[in-house]
């Protein structure tokens, strides 16, 4: 958020900073919480946010790191594992979750399972899951027959993160036992994605590997209590069927990797649960949408939500980034016959982008209907320079196929889309907001965007950027919309592949309102009001007070604030009309800085400061704008929270109303009329003179169109007769125009022929006419004429401006020079005019002429001439003698 483009605010250092545009909003980066782990463990590969309820309330980061160092018991070199990381500033106090500490290398292999590839919590208070979907089950050990499956597994975990069998599960491998082989359940790899449902009734493994990777989403009732059991006791759900475990119901081909769906309830022990089956390939079902083609990944990613095909029923989403080679996304529900059905399908764009590499389900526009945002980490443009996409589906009211998306563009090379997490709703303004990690560009960013009535804000609220927490490829994973630091705002949680995660704590949002008002509203010149010495005062009052969510959020802020005024004069080079008084000695004069302290929430507090106007200001016209920045200092919580690790955040102002008011002060506008606005009819006349003497003019001749004549002989100058009025153009009706006419002035612009030389007064002079001030620049080019400021109603002025003749040349042959009248008093139509000469040579001449001989005698035999062949029978010659004088005398001879 920031500054509108062009607006030229001078503020204090700190509240420049809250006016940058795109200036961070309210997670803050300044004081993230950095956390390191074991170098080439690939912690930070899958990231989740925790906040523990009991037996004593606390905040955890718990990281997967895939590639830690086995335990000493585990009989593996690398098995991976789950570390959890309390809210403190310290930088390697993570510790490893005690689970799979054990190994029985008769039936299973642990090295390189990857535990913690998935980690997912359900929110306060509840379970998190973490699995490994690389862990081996061994069969016939050291015999020549030895297999191997690679099952996967997950662990389920209370709020402490301890696990306890009886209540969660404890260890969760729904391949083991089932069928060999890759075409079967071979290669399960279950848990590479994992998921729980907002109800908080069950959990979601996708295992792409089964049925020659077709994949499994498998869907298991996770009740939290015996009394959930007697409400909630149906599935397992899975694709394929939990019973019939038929490869050909999954609607995927081979190497789709789709993912099983498989609901259960898992504190059931009858094999005979119902299952939600997807129905034969050669079945109809209506409204059935149709299958995903082949070499799809269908269930790399999971999710589920309610709302997005009916409202408040539960539907899962899994995402197949190979299908048709371009990936799709599948929507699943249950029907009557207990099958999981396909609802839509939503194809890929693009070949090879990964389409559906990750899922976000959230409620962007508050509609109550679900939407759905999808990853394309491997979207390409080359022209638009395009490396990475996500695509935003606004439900259309559970008609997904009138579903269009809009498509959130990364730089080149980024992977921008490979993480997607709903960030909560981080500006408490009613909307969920998004996060998208982008690992690869720079150093790895991510974009936060918020949610609006209107859907998805396109320009990104917030970047966060690796480079700035000293982490490379960050941005890999991302766990948002759980506050774990107890302020009621959403955090959000950002992990890499540089084993480092960062956590972004939200800051509070409040809305401050503020009140500005003048006193006295109006300037008064002739009236000086200081307290303690002469001069013009006004005192500026502003009042706030502050709102935020939640109403119990009410800790003293402090705020800094400045007031600045006459921004625009001084943008236009123009100083200062005013100075302020008791401003502090770093204050420039006309700016006003202090703090004001805000007590608690919708408490209101005021501050006063006090300008006086300079003396003889020219400006008398335009209002004195005053210009309100704030922003707050800190901030002091009075809340005591117990074994609170970190202090508490400072809030932050909401971009959704401006950092600064702006207001002004106006002049007692006398002889402007009833309405208080100066509309002025400044009218022009002018004519060029012949300067006879020091003050005596003549008007000089007229050509036939009207152009003065100006002939050039000894006259050294000639002379511009101004004449300017303030009158009504219409006497019967003299309030409409005539007003005051406040920095009249005029701007005469000259040829270079005819430069400006003086000015003379008009001797004819009424008593109403206003003397004139005209200055002129170094060369005469160009002269302000200072006509009045005000140039009152009825007031005329008339003056000579004398001009140098000396540039005239004989190629001259006009002369043009540019008036334009101006004045801040509304006056439109105010035009340059162009005062026009025409310029001739006369010269004083007289030509006289004698003939030599004065007499000549013909006589002889008449002849034409054709009969003449020398030049003597011609005649006797004659020379002419013309004289020519020039006053004073001067003559030239020519012959």
């Amino acid at each position: 958020m920031g500054a509108p483009q062009g607006l030229w605010v001078l503020c204090l250092p700190w509240l420049c900073l809250r006016l940058l545009p795109g200036a961070a909003f309210n997670l803050d980066a300044a004081s993230s919480l950095l956390k390191d782990g074991d170098k080439g463990s690939l912690f930070g590969v899958a990231v989740a946010l925790h906040r523990q309820l009991s037996p004593e309330p606390a905040g955890w980061l718990l990281v997967g790191a895939p590639q830690a160092l086995a335990l000493p018991g585990q009989g593996a070199n690398r098995t991976g594992g789950l570390f959890a990381c309390p809210l403190t500033p310290e930088l390697s106090d993570c510790w490893r979750v005690p689970i799979d500490e054990g190994v029985d290398l008769q039936r299973e292999s642990k090295e390189n399972q990857w535990l913690g590839v998935s980690v997912k919590s359900q929110g306060a208070g509840g379970k998190i899951v973490t699995c490994a979907h690389l862990y081996e089950a061994r069969h016939r050990v050291q015999q020549p027959l030895e297999t191997r499956d690679v099952i996967g597994r997950c662990f389920v975990l209370s709020q402490d993160l301890r696990v306890r069998d009886e209540l969660d599960g404890g260890e969760w491998k729904f391949c083991q036992g089932r069928p060999q082989g890759h075409d079967r359940f071979g290669s399960c790899q279950q848990g590479l994605a994992a998921a729980f449902s907002p109800d908080q009734h069950y959990i979601l493994f996708g295992a792409p590997g089964t049925y020659n990777w077709k994949g499994t989403l498998r869907v298991e009732l996770l009740n939290q209590s015996s009394l959930d059991l007697l409400r909630y006791d149906d599935g397992p759900y899975e694709a394929g069927g939990e019973k019939d475990q038929d490869p050909s119901l999954i609607p995927v081909p081979a190497n789709s990797y789709l993912g099983l769906v498989f609901v259960t309830n898992i504190d059931s022990s009858d094999p005979d649960q119902l299952v939600y089956k997807t129905p034969e390939p050669g079945e109809r079902v209506p409204g059935v949408a149709g299958d995903v083609a082949q070499n799809s990944y269908l269930g790399f990613s999971v999710d589920s939500g309610a709302g997005l095909t009916r409202r408040r029923e539960l539907s899962f989403v899994t995402g197949a980034p190979r299908a048709n080679h371009t990936g799709a996304v599948v929507i699943l529900r249950r029907d009557s016959a207990n099958r999981l059905v396909p609802e839509a399908v939503l194809p890929g764009p693009q070949l090879s982008s990964a389409f559906g590499h990750a899922l976000a389900v959230l409620d962007l526009n508050s509609d109550g209907w679900m939407d759905l945002v999808v990853g394309a980490p491997h979207f390409f443009e080359r022209k638009e320079e395009i490396g990475g996409a996500v695509y935003v589906y606004i439900n259309p009211g559970g008609h997904w196929d009138l579903a269009t998306p809009l498509r959130l563009n990364g730089t080149c090379g980024s992977m921008f889309g490979i993480a997607l997490s709903t960030a909560g709703d981080l500006n408490h303004d009613g909307f969920e907001d998004l996060a998208v990690g982008a690992p690869f560009d720079g150093a790895g960013k991510v974009y936060i965007y918020h949610g609006s009535s209107l859907g998805i804000v396109v320009k990104p609220a917030q970047v966060l950027d690796g480079e700035g927490v000293g982490v490379t490829a960050f941005g890999y994973s991302l766990s948002g919309g759980l506050d774990v630091d107890g302020n009621l705002y959403p955090d959000l949680l950002v992990g890499s592949l540089s084993d480092s995660v960062v956590l972004y704590r939200a800051r509070p949002v409040v809305h401050v309102s503020r009140n500005v008002s003048l006193l006295p509203p109006n300037i008064d010149l002739e009236q000086s009001n200081c307290q303690h010495q002469e001069g013009v005062c006004v005192d500026v009052q502003a009042c706030f007070s502050y709102t935020a969510s939640p109403a119990s959020y009410s800790p003293r802020l402090v705020l800094e604030y400045v007031f600045d005024a006459d921004t625009e004069r001084r943008r236009l080079g123009h100083p200062p009309r005013i100075s302020f008084l008791g401003r502090q000695p770093s204050d420039p004069e006309h700016q006003f800085s202090d703090t004001l302290e805000l007590p608690g929430q919708r408490a209101r507090a005021c501050t006063t400061a006090t300008f006086q106007l300079q003396d003889n200001i020219r400006d008398k016209l335009r209002p004195i704008a005053v210009t309100l920045a704030y922003g707050i200092q800190g901030t002091e919580d009075t809340r005591q929270r117990r074994g609170a690790a970190l202090p508490p955040l400072s809030p932050v102002l909401s971009p959704q109303q401006p950092s600064s008011h702006r207001t002004e002060v106006h002049f007692l506008k006398q002889g402007c009329g009833d309405d208080k606005v100066c509309q002025s009819n400044l009218q022009l006349h002018f004519q060029f003179c012949a300067r006879l003497g020091d003050a005596e003019f003549l008007p000089l001749p007229r050509g036939d169109d009207g152009t003065a004549i100006f002939s050039m002989s000894d006259q050294k100058d000639v002379a511009l007769e101004i004449h300017v009025t303030n009158l009504p153009s219409d006497p019967a009706e003299p309030q409409r125009d005539g007003d005051d006419a406040h920095e009249a002035l005029l701007t005469v612009t000259f040829p270079p022929e005819l430069p400006y030389s003086a000015l003379r007064p008009y001797d004819g002079r009424a008593p109403w006419d206003k003397p004139v001030l005209c200055l002129a620049n170094q060369n005469g080019s160009q002269v302000e004429c200072e006509l009045g400021n005000p140039l009152k109603r009825g007031a005329q002025v008339r003056f000579f401006l004398i001009l140098s003749t000396l540039g005239i040349t004989l190629q001259t042959t006009d002369l043009a020079v540019e008036l334009a009248l101006s004045t801040i008093s509304e006056q439109p139509g105010l035009e340059p005019v162009l005062a026009r000469a025409r310029v001739v040579i006369e010269l004083p001449l007289s030509v006289t002429g004698v003939a030599v001989p004065p007499r000549l005698f013909f006589g002889g035999v008449v002849r034409g001439e054709s009969a003449m062949r020398r030049e003597s029978q011609v005649g006797s010659a004659v020379r002419f003698e013309v004289t020519l004088v020039l006053l004073p005398p001067h003559f030239e001879r020519w012959e």
